[in-house]
């Protein structure tokens, strides 16, 4: 199998990259600078027509969408443990937590980003940020309370429902400072060696 991951890092490409190196697999990595325009060139949008990260080549075939490549990974290989089976009981925490990660918790989070951060001041609605911040600590809540008693979101068990909440979660140190399970939780998925592969240069 021949995988070709287009990335930079700090971007939802690195889903994919740590989904990678917790599988083993042997990939290439091209750099795709969204901050010098590379990902509007024509060559790159016929990768991925939005012109964002990821995009990822498997044998020659294309895919976007970070939560669908990491999900179909994870499927791809079951003997690596990263997803449970679609006939599992625990099939039914695992996709609500993938969904979770894209739409509960992402949502608010990319609003604040998107408002505080990267807009210009005249873009910007800062009138936004009070009512996003609501709805991301709602989420944060809920998951802190999923996670009192557990070590991790599915069956208690490492997934690649763990990689997609995440990866959110570094987006924002300060936000998870007043949950105490969630930054044990962090700590703890950082920790993991392929975590950590995945964030050298």
């Amino acid at each position: 199998m021949e995988i070709t991951l287009y990335y930079l890092a700090g971007t939802r490409a690195d889903r994919v990259r740590w989904a990678l190196e917790e599988l083993g697999l042997r990939y290439k990595l091209k750099t795709v600078d969204l901050f010098k325009g590379e990902g509007n060139t024509p060559e790159y949008r016929a990768l991925n027509p939005l012109g964002q990260l990821p995009a990822i080549t498997v044998d020659g075939e294309t895919m976007f969408e970070s939560g669908a490549i990491v999900q179909w990974l994870a499927d791809c290989f079951p003997d690596e443990a990263l997803a449970p089976t679609v006939d599992s009981p625990q099939r039914r925490a695992f996709n609500q937590w993938m969904y979770f990660s894209v739409t509960s918790l992402e949502m608010p989070a990319w609003e604040i980003m998107l408002h505080s951060k990267i807009l210009p001041e005249k873009t910007a609605v800062k009138e936004i940020l009070p009512f996003a911040k609501k709805k991301l600590l709602s989420a944060l809540t809920v998951l802190d309370d999923a996670l009192q008693t557990k070590k991790y979101l599915v069956d208690d068990r490492f997934s690649a429902a763990d990689i997609m909440v995440a990866y959110l979660l570094n987006w924002y140190p300060e936000h998870i400072a007043e949950f105490d399970n969630l930054k044990t939780y962090l700590a703890t998925l950082q920790n993991r060696p392929a975590y950590i592969r995945s964030q050298q240069a």
